[in-house]
């Protein structure tokens, strides 16, 4: 991935905690952006690819730390509104405020944004040491 196509920031964020991490699937990711109306977005994260989705999670991470300036005000922002501004980050290349702050009804989300909790998946993590021989 080319770093000139994100903000120094989006790759900063992109580069997670160490301590801390957060899971949720495509259609979770998809559902988020739908929630809060980035309808071209949540179509596009029905089929990002596994390192993009991971990505996204490294970002959310980042933007889930309460002193992180998310562009919102007025409003607890949730882990919904942390997963939608990750993913607008990652796609978009820039970090700015959702087309709307309040999440749309649940009832009036298409069926194909349904969110599917993700598989099991192990941490993402560096390569891990050997173990040593006996």
């Amino acid at each position: 991935m080319e770093s000139d196509r994100w903000d120094s920031d989006v790759v900063r964020a992109m580069q997670g905690r160490s301590n801390f991490s957060i899971v949720f699937s495509e259609s979770q990711t998809a559902a988020s952006l739908w929630d809060y109306g980035e309808d071209r977005l949540a179509d596009r994260a029905l089929t990002m690819t596994v390192d993009e989705l991971r990505a996204i999670r490294r970002i959310a991470a980042t933007y889930h730390a309460a002193s992180y300036p998310l562009p919102i005000e007025g409003r607890r922002i949730t882990l919904n509104h942390v997963v939608a501004f990750a993913a607008v980050a990652f796609f978009e290349g820039r970090l700015r405020p959702l087309a709307q702050t309040r999440r749309r009804p649940q009832k009036a989300r298409p069926e194909r944004f349904t969110p599917v909790p993700p598989a099991f998946e192990p941490p993402e993590s560096p390569s891990l040491p050997e173990p040593a021989e006996p």
